[in-house]
């Protein structure tokens, strides 16, 4: 059995053994009911947990570049020979 404490705006802190074998992820949802007067029961209903796009993916890999992304693109496209005035204003 394990222990946890209720903190001063009714939050609990699930211990992390819980989480691990019931694979509770951020998002996921618990339901609570009363049994038997004084049981809690939390039920667990899993998000959609569908496979980020390569955009969420990729969001701030380039973040810690010591060029701005704008330079880095244009550095890139110089190097392309081809033609990429189309992207130009993105």
């Amino acid at each position: 059995m394990y222990k946890t404490v209720v903190l001063s705006r009714g939050q609990v802190v699930i211990p992390p053994e819980i989480r691990k074998r019931l694979n509770i992820k951020e998002g996921d949802i618990l339901s609570a009911d009363i049994e038997g007067g004084n049981r809690l029961v939390f039920k667990l209903t899993r998000r959609d947990r569908a496979k980020k796009g390569v955009v969420a993916q990729t969001a701030g890999l380039l973040s810690d570049m010591e060029i701005d992304g704008l330079e880095y693109i244009k550095g890139i496209r110089k190097g392309s020979g081809r033609r990429l005035d189309r992207f130009e204003n993105c």
